[in-house]
């Protein structure tokens, strides 16, 4: 049976990091398929979410605005618990690491530590842990996604997210069903799913919670 390559998707709001990087792992890991970079979390999400080819390997900055790294990797590991996750930071590693390994990610490692990047990533890929160095102790990826769901129960999935990011940029249930390719009912069930679980009863208090999330 034939080996199925590495993908690789490399996330990350700023665009020269993004660039280096994309780079760099493109000559250091030979055997990894790189897909073509992402630059937000909403992106993250929908590309690990594609039921036809999601990356198998995800490497994703922590601190990006909007829906930052913890918020889009626990989206996508409810929907994904396959896909490989290594998180990234330009901070020191223990302002990050326990939040990385809560919410689904096998490693962290800092952007500066660019020797160690490949061999992280290859670590990961081979569905083991990578501390970084940092102190926290990363669970086996099924634990934690179990200890993250139950945790965190409130948690909106990644199409929830995906509605309610495209609701309160002003996008009507249509355009949005439109671009997410599923019926209008469909998105105003995700859209009150939403609303329940951040304790909303109108339009304009959904908007309100979601900003003050995306701004955590």
């Amino acid at each position: 049976m034939e080996h199925k390559r590495n993908t690789l998707l490399i996330v990350d709001n700023d665009h020269i990091t993004l660039m280096a990087l994309h780079s760099f792992l493109g000559k250091a890991l030979p055997d990894f398929d790189l897909l073509p970079p992402a630059d937000s979390g909403d992106k993250a999400i929908q590309r690990c979410t594609n039921a036809f080819d999601p990356p198998r390997v995800l490497l994703i900055d922590m601190s990006m605005s909007g829906i930052n790294g913890p918020m889009a990797i626990r989206a996508i590991r409810r929907e994904n618990r396959d896909i490989r996750i290594l998180a990234m930071t330009s901070f020191t590693l223990e302002d990050y690491a326990r939040e990385a390994a809560e919410a689904g990610a096998q490693g962290i490692i800092s952007k500066n530590d660019v020797q160690h990047m490949a061999d992280a990533l290859q670590t990961v890929a081979d569905d083991r842990q990578w501390d970084g160095g940092s102190k926290v102790a990363f669970d086996d990826t099924a634990m934690a996604y179990e200890r993250v769901k139950a945790e965190r129960k409130n948690d909106l999935s990644a199409r929830e997210i995906e509605a309610v990011n495209a609701w309160c940029r002003g996008m009507t249930a249509a355009r949005i069903a439109k671009s997410m390719d599923v019926s209008e009912n469909t998105v105003r069930t995700y859209l009150a799913r939403a609303s329940e679980k951040l304790g909303c009863s109108s339009r304009k208090e959904l908007i309100s919670a979601w900003l003050r999330l995306r701004s955590r």
